[in-house]
């Protein structure tokens, strides 16, 4: 996968569309400044995705093009029409950012007749864990409860479950699940979330998922020695407070959909998708150093990580790309293989 650093560059990430002034004329014009800005953003989009369509040939400089796009300019806000579309009941159209994640995940054939052969099969022997945990899923954001009915996150996670049986997988149903693949569900029809929530465990974070999780602990070994690395004297500190990188499973094994706002997790999902998952370690230590200047102050800072603050994309993802140029080779090869591959070195004997 091409890295961050190949493409150079220190511009923002965030939406393409600016703020308005208090001024009534004025927030007039910037709105309509905004609107032109992000229809045009949103059409540039449309012509890589058209180009890529009509020339599969050159698919390598297309997804260049498209990951370029994704970190210097962002993608643009919803459309009226995609929200009106997401919030329908009998949704069946990709949003743009969901045509942008389904080809950074590599999705191409959605196989209808197999997922309504899983769907056919009923409750899962999971169903009961499910039921419960689909109920709290982010349960405090009323516009993803309008999006996103429990009965469609049941059926996509019960399928699953009967997906992994049939592949014969030690991985099954786990909590945390269910707001990952609630967060597909948002953004896309259910089909195509199915799909890009099943992609995304399998190829690109197996190893958090499976019973021994793995590469969560790896992640947190590697999110040690990274935070040592770039910030010695809050490591430090953090040490001499009793700190265990096991107080930050959750920001990992949830992929960030542990913190809102959904918004927001969804630009730093764009983020993950186009350079690579491994990425929520360094951005899990970009929102400690943003919360630097308060652990250090604090006699229990360890307390605070039960709850991190809410996410701000274009700071962590800014944040996250000066971490990375600082890395030296070796370490960021290990920052990228472990979601996937097994790191020698690692204890695996403890489960979270």
């Amino acid at each position: 996968m091409l890295s961050v650093s190949q493409l150079g560059g220190s511009g923002g990430v965030g939406a393409a569309v600016a703020g308005s002034s208090s001024n009534g004329s004025s927030s007039t014009a910037a709105a309509a400044a905004s609107a032109a800005a992000s229809a045009q953003l949103r059409q540039k989009y449309m012509d890589i995705i058209d180009h890529g369509n009509k020339h599969p040939q050159t698919v390598q400089q297309n997804l260049h093009l498209l990951r370029k796009t994704i970190l210097m300019e962002g993608l643009p806000l919803e459309s009226e029409e995609e929200i009106k579309d997401r919030r329908s009941d009998s949704s069946s159209q990709c949003s743009l950012r969901g045509l942008v994640w389904k080809i950074l995940l590599g999705i191409r054939d959605l196989e209808p007749d197999r997922y309504l052969e899983l769907l056919e099969r009923g409750q899962s022997d999971q169903y009961q864990k499910i039921r419960k945990d689909i109920s709290r899923t982010f349960m405090k954001d009323a516009e993803f409860s309008q999006s996103v009915s429990q009965d469609k996150l049941s059926r996509c996670l019960n399928a699953f479950v009967h997906s992994c049986q049939e592949r014969g997988s030690n991985i099954s149903y786990v909590q945390g699940m269910n707001v990952i693949c609630g967060a597909f569900l948002y953004v896309l029809p259910e089909l195509d979330a199915f799909n890009c929530f099943q992609t995304l465990v399998y190829q690109y974070c197996y190893l958090y998922l499976e019973p021994k999780i793995s590469g969560v602990h790896t992640a947190l070994k590697i999110l040690d020695t990274v935070l040592e690395f770039v910030d010695p004297e809050l490591f430090g500190y953090l040490k001499s407070k009793s700190y265990d990188s096991v107080l930050l499973t959750h920001a990992i094994l949830s992929i960030g959909t542990s913190t809102p706002p959904l918004g927001e997790l969804l630009h730093l999902w764009d983020f993950y998708f186009a350079f690579g998952i491994h990425l929520n370690v360094i951005s899990t230590i970009s929102r400690l150093l943003l919360m630097r200047d308060t652990l250090l102050a604090h006699p229990s800072p360890c307390s605070l990580f039960r709850s991190l603050p809410d996410l701000d994309a274009e700071t962590i993802i800014n944040l996250s790309l000066s971490i990375i140029r600082q890395l030296p080779d070796e370490l960021y090869e290990l920052l990228v293989d472990h979601p996937v591959f097994e790191i020698s070195g690692t204890s695996q004997e403890e489960e979270y």
